[in-house]
């Protein structure tokens, strides 16, 4: 009776606890997102010392530095925070690099590379290296955002 009772209370806490522990979805679109992250990066680079994207002394102030805005921002929902983090953590802010945008058989994966030569064609796809700041902006589902062609193609690379 005990062990029946024990495991009744345990699927009640994890039915109750469920939706926090897995988190919803954010509800925001990207383009309230890279607004929110925009907001808090210039409030980043206001303080003293600055810890915008390119004023931050390292990658950890900036990615520290947005996280407690997003954190502080009470109109950024819950769920969404995370996002933004992620968002800060998968960018070039504080250090020297660029987004690597590679897809290979209509799958892109972003990451940040130290120099050019770093970010190399896939067997069999493509490679673009992007001037955004995030990962979050450089790359599209099937290859590279460019709004104004900023970006290098190197599938020949």
């Amino acid at each position: 009776m005990r062990r029946m009772i024990g495991f009744a209370l345990a699927v009640a806490m994890t039915l109750c606890l469920a939706p926090r522990a897995f988190g919803d979805a954010c509800s925001l679109s990207a383009s309230d997102l890279q607004t929110k992250r925009a907001g808090y990066d210039a409030a980043c680079a206001a303080m003293s010392p600055p810890r915008g994207c390119t004023t931050a002394g390292n990658h950890g102030r900036y990615v520290s530095c947005i996280a407690q805005q997003a954190k502080a921002d009470t109109s950024l929902p819950n769920s969404c925070r995370g996002a933004v983090v992620k968002c800060a953590a998968k960018s070039t802010c504080g250090k020297s690099s660029f987004t690597c945008c590679r897809t290979k058989n209509g799958v892109t994966k972003c990451t940040t590379k130290s120099s050019m030569s770093g970010c190399t064609p896939p067997k069999g796809g493509m490679v673009c290296v992007g001037k955004h700041a995030s990962c979050c902006d450089a790359c599209t589902a099937t290859g590279c955002a460019s709004p104004s062609g900023s970006f290098l193609d190197l599938t020949d690379f």
